[in-house]
């Protein structure tokens, strides 16, 4: 849950002015095991939202948690007409037209500036990415799991543009692997991945076919196999000079 616009001492619902009739709230997961169900305050930023909200998903779904919190603010004469999830980041055109102009913001940029992320001067989508994860074989696969196999986000740099310029650019991670292009670049990119996609069906479907034919040895085969081939190597080493023997 965001807290770039929490304000210091909550105000009650009922003394909130002019927004009674369809009202925004900000709501996100707290990983507080003791907080209550679900929690709801005002907020003075009213750019994006009205209130903010946070639930705790061991004791409340998000789906009960939003009723909970409509509940509530209609006790105080206030209907609930949009739920903002911040379990992921904001971009900056909900964060407001004030923070787009402090920090140069592109409407899309999901980085939260006053937090760990800083004033970089450059602007960042969050990534896109594949349910399916990574496939390297150079990695585990608990490491491969941490990765989606295919993931992009836009990237604008604008540091000192006046002397350095501004420049839209697109990262294509491909597991642990990143790729800078230009949209134009990125253009292109995509356009093999689609004729690649093509391909790539009709080798899998020959390769499913291909593997009706696949089936599983026989263990004891395999061992026995396994230690012919260390009785074959331990005589070779016999037969070395002692100082060649490893």
């Amino acid at each position: 849950m965001s807290t770039t616009v929490q304000p210091s001492t909550a105000t009650a619902p009922s003394t909130l002015p002019g927004q009674r009739n369809g009202v925004t709230v900000a709501i996100g997961a707290t990983s507080d095991p003791t907080g209550q169900p679900v929690d709801v305050w005002a907020t003075p930023d009213m750019d994006a939202y009205a209130y903010e909200a946070v639930y705790n998903p061991a004791r409340i779904s998000l789906a009960d948690a939003e009723a909970s919190v409509r509940t509530q603010l209609a006790e105080f004469g206030a209907r609930v007409s949009a739920f903002l999830n911040e379990d992921g980041p904001l971009t900056a055109a909900q964060r407001g037209p004030a923070w787009i102009a402090r920090y140069g913001c592109n409407n899309e940029c999901q980085l939260d500036h006053t937090g760990a992320d800083g004033e970089p001067g450059w602007h960042s989508t969050a990534p896109i990415e594949t349910a399916h994860r990574s496939v390297d074989d150079n990695h585990s696969a608990s490491a491969n799991e941490r990765l989606p196999l295919l993931s992009a986000q836009i990237v604008v740099d604008n540091y000192r543009s006046q002397a350095y310029g501004r420049h839209t650019l697109l990262w294509l991670h491909m597991g642990t692997t990143t790729g800078t292009l230009t949209p134009s670049q990125a253009r292109e990119a995509l356009t093999a991945m689609r004729g690649f996609v093509a391909e790539f069906e009709a080798v899998v479907d020959q390769a499913e076919a291909i593997a009706a034919a696949d089936f599983d040895g026989d263990p004891e085969i395999a061992r026995l196999d396994r230690e012919a081939d260390d009785r074959r190597i331990a005589a070779r080493t016999a037969e070395l000079p002692a100082e060649d023997r490893a």
